[in-house]
């Protein structure tokens, strides 16, 4: 179910989510009687080697020497495909190249400091192209997960690996996006720098799933990009291991369901904050000032998206 931004009166979207809460909190969750997924599936075997298992045991090793490890403010997780290699390209010519946005030059250097992950299953391709290779040795953000697949049914395990190795570096803040996408960078990074530090799931959050097959219903933020501080990302770690196992595929919903688990299972309440993030095109004028992710944008477009961005970061799009 999804509640557009406009097209509704506002009390009747507002009644809506209420709705959901209260179903929600009334409801009962029996873990063991949740649809599971088949021990012969790939999502069984991605489970077995610990892409979305409970983790406690990594958990305690990741976590017990913090100080020593690479600080950053933002860590983001790309999922993309061995033959994306334009897009790649692009991302890293643009908006992820922080020296070349004007609106950043007078920050801090911590709020500077991004580690992007390219996440990747095994793949045949992957292992035989020479300018896959190539491009393997030439950076330091690619990240190919052994055991796992290369395919889209497994879009959610990628991000769930990338949840747990993202403990092996210290930040602020976890955001998953995808490889058309393109991130207004300065306008997130500064409107992150005064957002709250723990207890924090934002992205455009007012896509609703669930209903069926004995799940309750719950909010998720979209895909295309959503933020997850990093205590968040430790406690959903700590859930146990039914909560990770459940049969339906969309990472976004799944992510939404992690936070909704923390939310209903335990005492650590996560804040959600709906916000409309993420603009889908076509695009005919220029950024908006409160989009942060700008989705099915071609490697192509990109630096058309930079040059047009980064001279007006501020500045609402126009008709004309």
């Amino acid at each position: 179910m999804f509640l557009p931004r406009h097209g509704l009166p506002p009390w009747i979207v507002k009644l809506v989510f209420l709705l959901v809460s209260i179903t929600s909190l009334l409801f009962i969750l029996d873990l063991d009687k949740l649809p599971k997924i088949s021990e012969y599936s790939q999502e069984y075997l991605a489970i077995q080697s610990g892409y979305s298992s409970g983790l406690s045991n990594d958990l305690k090793h990741l976590l017990e020497s913090d100080e020593k490890k690479e600080k950053y403010f933002l860590l983001i997780a790309i999922p993309t495909m061995p033959s994306h290699f334009t897009q790649r390209a692009a991302i890293r010519a643009t908006w992820r190249n922080v020296s070349r946005w004007s609106a950043l030059r007078q920050e801090e250097e911590h709020f500077k400091r991004i580690k992007l992950m390219f996440l990747f299953g095994k793949t045949q391709f992957g292992e035989t192209s020479e300018e896959f290779q190539e491009e393997l040795r030439n950076n330091d953000d690619m990240y190919i997960i052994d055991g796992l697949q290369e395919g889209r049914l497994v879009l959610k395990y990628k991000v769930l690996w990338a949840l747990k190795q993202s403990l092996s570096f210290d930040y602020d803040y976890f955001i998953k996006t995808d490889d058309d996408i393109f991130v207004n960078l300065p306008l997130m990074t500064m409107s992150l720098m005064t957002s709250p530090r723990q207890r924090f799931y934002t992205g455009s959050c007012m896509h609703v799933y669930g209903g069926f097959g004995g799940y309750p219903h719950w909010r998720y933020c979209s895909g295309g990009g959503y933020v997850l501080s990093r205590d968040v990302v430790i406690e959903i770690h700590k859930l146990p291991e039914q909560v990770h196992q459940v049969k339906f595929r969309p990472e976004d919903a799944y992510t939404g369901w992690l936070v909704n688990r923390l939310n209903t299972l335990t005492e650590y309440k996560v804040k959600v904050f709906t916000q409309g993030l993420l603009k889908v095109g076509p695009y005919k004028c220029g950024p908006f000032t409160h989009h942060w992710f700008y989705h099915h944008v071609r490697s192509g477009k990109m630096e058309t998206f930079f040059q047009n961005i980064d001279r007006n970061v501020y500045m609402e799009c126009t008709d004309s």
